[in-house]
């Protein structure tokens, strides 16, 4: 038995390493990967065997008793306060899969741990959670981080600058990942009779990416604080499947300013509404999506601001900034003569 001890928030905590039987230890409810099973899930069926099989059906935890046969054995310890796995339930998991399937073999029958001791608070064991999975090497999805950041600030109610400081993000991206967890919770993982969504919740949390990427969009933002029920009818679409993926959400904004392309995105055919919206908006905005005719446009306005006294003056008095504007003046004349553009 090995005692050692980590720093967390500024305190020493002891741990223990030793070998734990598989069997004496229970999954914990309230680390971020299974936490999903449990608040997508009927009360009555929240039980030790039902966490099991549900952590059993994630790709994860297949490729993690993959690995661990392969190897022949854990590497990284998981992390035990009491008798629960509050860091490492997929390997405890993986553990107990590969212990049936080879009964004799005692390597699969208990598991290194570390055994922290037992006045670790909550926001200690957050600290500890949030190091390994969002800013260490095991990351969480998208959705598990999420709701870490969610009982961060909401349950625990740590401020959003130190949480962001603490793991490494911007605040207005903790902000943005806390929005889109309550969007989906409140909203889009619920029925139309108000009752939560049981039955394929593990697909629909998929779509988390959909709403993070909505609440990073400054003029969405603003147009759910001046219109809350706009946020009801981004809910709809993405249950519908407008988007095709998170990244189109973030072109949203431009179609819904430009009168056509918003016409076009709500009267459309659900599975077409977002195409042939983007490709109204090229078709009459093309600055808003081509990179090529939003330097055109950017080029335009820097002439139309230029201070045409100063830079007179300028090419008047250095030779080398008055061959770069010729020649650029060169370059456009060939340019329009190549595309058939009359500029006389």
């Amino acid at each position: 038995m090995i005692k050692e001890n980590i720093t967390v928030l500024g305190r020493k905590i002891s741990y223990e390493i030793k070998e734990v039987d598989i069997y004496s230890l229970e999954y914990y409810p309230d680390n971020p990967r299974i936490n999903y099973i449990i608040s997508r899930t009927h009360p009555d069926k929240i039980t030790q065997e039902f966490i099991e099989q549900e952590l059993l059906k994630l790709d994860s935890t297949k490729e993690r008793i993959k690995d661990l046969e392969e190897n022949k054995g854990l590497l990284d310890e998981i992390y035990v306060l009491g008798n629960k796995v509050v860091e490492g339930n997929t390997r405890l998991c993986a553990f107990r899969r590969l212990h049936k399937k080879y009964p004799e073999d005692q390597r699969w029958k208990f598991i290194k741990s570390r055994i922290l001791q037992d006045d670790v608070t909550d926001e200690e064991l957050f600290y500890i959670l949030g190091t390994f999975h969002i800013k260490g090497k095991t990351e969480w999805d998208a959705y598990e981080k999420a709701a870490y950041i969610y009982k961060m600030i909401k349950v625990l109610k740590k401020n959003p600058e130190d949480v962001a400081k603490q793991l490494g993000k911007q605040r207005k991206t903790v902000e943005a990942m806390l929005n889109a967890y309550e969007a989906m919770s409140k909203k889009y993982l619920m029925n139309s009779d108000n009752t939560e969504i049981v039955n394929g919740a593990r697909d629909e949390l998929k779509k988390y990416s959909y709403f993070e990427a909505f609440f990073l969009q400054k003029d969405l933002v603003t147009r759910v604080n001046e219109t809350p029920a706009f946020l009801d009818e981004f809910v709809q679409w993405v249950k519908e499947d407008r988007f095709k993926k998170a990244q189109d959400v973030r072109e949203l904004p431009k179609i819904l300013v430009i009168k056509k392309a918003c016409k076009t995105f709500y009267e459309s055919d659900v599975d077409e509404a977002f195409d042939e919206a983007m490709h109204v908006l090229y078709e009459t905005k093309p600055e808003k999506v081509d990179r090529f005719y939003k330097k055109v446009r950017e080029f335009r306005e820097l002439l139309k601001e230029a201070e045409v006294l100063k830079i007179k003056m300028e090419v008047d008095e250095n030779k080398n900034k008055k061959a770069e504007l010729q020649q650029c003046y060169k370059d456009l004349k060939r340019f329009c003569k190549e595309l058939g553009l009359d500029i006389t």
